[in-house]
């Protein structure tokens, strides 16, 4: 549509019209077809109209995101949420046309209830699909990379995120794997961000701890399975973030990983899955999990590899980054997984690695090791605080467990660096 055309349909309330008729035919949809074949033609005839024609693009923002007292009317909610294919790439590319390039209104979009409604619901649908080639994902993902190249992610993630985030975090875990330079990682991830992904950590490690509070190892504790899974597509793509943007790391992003708290939640999420996660080392052993409902998700979570690789990411290099994970004991879990584990195929590869950044030119860490050997144990007070006692045993091995927990994980003596 051309702009005097656009011009004339503005004019003639057209689009007060078409609007009208979205509503009425997608209440409708589910009782009568030729309901939701009306709603998708006026989706796509608004959607055309919208097209070029910011004018019109700003007064549907401003009176169907920014004024809606009720954000289900809205007129974009009701085209996302209709059953009809046709209707939702029509709210698709009318949300794109609208905030690609105008800062403005991707900003109103994530500020604004109605938005951030419509924009989670967006993510949604952009987790929910396994086709990576159908036009509907490719346009849900153009949307979401606009919000987050203009720095207004955090806005949706809020200061306290929810685990059913994890659209977004998938698809900013896909940008990132896209946009792998450091000075892009740098520019995305400020503050902000980076603190609503250690909330996220977090909750992960709460939900867990949770689930596998039950002593005898049968119940899911009070955690429902909805729960469950949304933990688990939220910590999968936010290891895949943090283990893509700690990749050669730039300075100063660094600074702000660690400043963030994303560290110590990465640290107590590895401790809390190397006590639940049973490490099989011979082939002889029975490798399956018990089949209980906790036996069952815990093949879920099999990230142990991702957390080290994270932690040898960022402390390469990076003497601050050691000297932290030292102190909040991630070194000697990182010492502990350098056994083979068939639950974990190659962890000890990866442990090695990121014991080599971990000590390397930090005499410190280097002594922390060497001093490792079978002189007694001295209890940190930073170990007990965090409910965690560490003990040595008659063949000369460090055994660390938490305080109420028959669970343990141990360090094999290390006599050097």
């Amino acid at each position: 549509m051309d702009q005097s055309n656009q011009a004339a349909a503005n004019s003639a309330d057209i689009v007060s019209d078409i609007i009208s008729t979205i509503r009425v035919s997608l209440r409708c949809e589910m009782t009568y077809p030729e309901a939701k074949k009306c709603g998708a033609a006026a989706g796509q005839a608004l959607s055309n109209m919208a097209t070029n024609n910011k004018p019109l693009q700003r007064q549907l923002m401003e009176s169907e995101i920014r004024d809606c007292k009720s954000p289900i009317e809205s007129i974009y909610v009701y085209l996302l949420a209709s059953t009809n294919s046709k209707t939702n790439m029509a709210g698709l590319m009318l949300i794109l046309n609208t905030i690609k390039d105008d800062d403005s209104l991707s900003k109103l979009l994530c500020t604004t209830e109605t938005g951030q409604m419509l924009a989670g619901r967006v993510g949604e649908m952009f987790g929910e699909s396994n086709d990576d080639e159908a036009d509907e994902k490719t346009m849900l993902y153009v949307i979401l990379e606009e919000i987050i190249q203009r720095g207004h992610l955090t806005l949706l993630l809020t200061t306290d995120p929810a685990l059913e985030a994890y659209g977004l975090l998938n698809a900013l875990a896909v940008y990132c794997n896209e946009n792998p330079g450091s000075l892009v990682c740098s520019q995305i991830f400020d503050m902000s961000l980076l603190t609503a992904i250690a909330r996220i950590l977090t909750k992960c490690h709460d939900l867990l701890q949770n689930v596998w509070k039950s002593a005898d190892d049968t119940e899911l504790g009070d955690v429902g399975m909805d729960d469950i899974m949304a933990a688990h597509r939220s910590l999968a793509s936010t290891v895949t973030i943090l283990g893509t943007i700690t990749t050669d790391i730039e300075q100063q992003l660094a600074v702000r990983v660690l400043d963030s708290g994303i560290i110590q939640q990465v640290i107590a999420l590895l401790g809390l899955l190397s006590q639940n996660l049973p490490r099989i080392e011979k082939a002889s052993t029975a490798s399956t999990l018990p089949e209980t409902e906790s036996g069952l998700i815990k093949r879920l979570f099999m990230f142990k590899c991702s957390l080290i690789q994270i932690i040898g990411n960022i402390s390469h290099n990076n003497t601050a980054a050691q000297n932290l994970i030292r102190e909040l004991h991630g070194l000697a879990l990182v010492l502990d997984h350098m056994r083979i584990d068939d639950n974990h195929p190659f962890i000890k590869e990866y442990a090695v690695v990121a014991l080599r950044s971990l000590l390397e030119n930090n005499p410190t860490s280097q002594a922390y090791v060497s001093d490792m050997e079978a002189k007694g144990v001295v209890q940190d007070p930073k170990l007990a605080s965090a409910g965690i006692q560490a003990s040595l045993d008659s063949s000369g091995h460090i055994s660390v467990k938490r305080e109420a927990s028959t669970n343990t994980f141990n360090v094999k003596e290390n006599s050097g660096t």
